[in-house]
């Protein structure tokens, strides 16, 4: 089971990807109308959800909510910058590389998780396989 959503994450990521190179190469000066539509699309998304659950947001979620939109809207806005400045065969892998890393010392700080020697050595090798895959 967990395969599909695996299988379906890379689909939909690579579909997001796409379009990120595709504002970056056609949208030109309007790349921020780009990420405005991009995240208000995902706040009204998010906004249906809560309505159609019927949930209640505390304040506590409400500002996590925020300081984690306001990360991906800078994360975005740099993002885009970066495409708009190197080829999308050269950004992508070594941003995925980035992330890659970034979440497992993320993962080590803020949840005690410990990578084993295994998965450290599958992590240099994905990122030395990116490494070699953009030269």
């Amino acid at each position: 089971m967990w395969m599909k959503f695996i299988l379906i994450g890379f689909f939909l990521a690579g579909i997001s990807d796409t379009t990120w190179k595709m504002a970056g190469e056609t949208c030109g000066a309007s790349v921020n109308s780009y990420l405005l539509l991009f995240h208000v699309f995902a706040l009204l998304s998010a906004t249906f959800a809560v309505i159609k659950t019927r949930t209640r947001i505390k304040k506590t979620e409400f500002l996590l909510g925020s300081i984690i939109g306001f990360a991906l809207i800078s994360g975005g806005i740099a993002s885009m910058q970066a495409i708009l400045r190197i080829p999308g065969i050269i950004y992508f892998p070594v941003a995925s590389c980035g992330n890659l890393l970034i979440v497992t010392i993320m993962a080590n700080i803020l949840w005690k998780e410990k990578p084993t020697n295994r998965q450290i050595a599958g992590l240099v090798i994905a990122c030395i396989s990116i490494v070699l895959i953009v030269l």
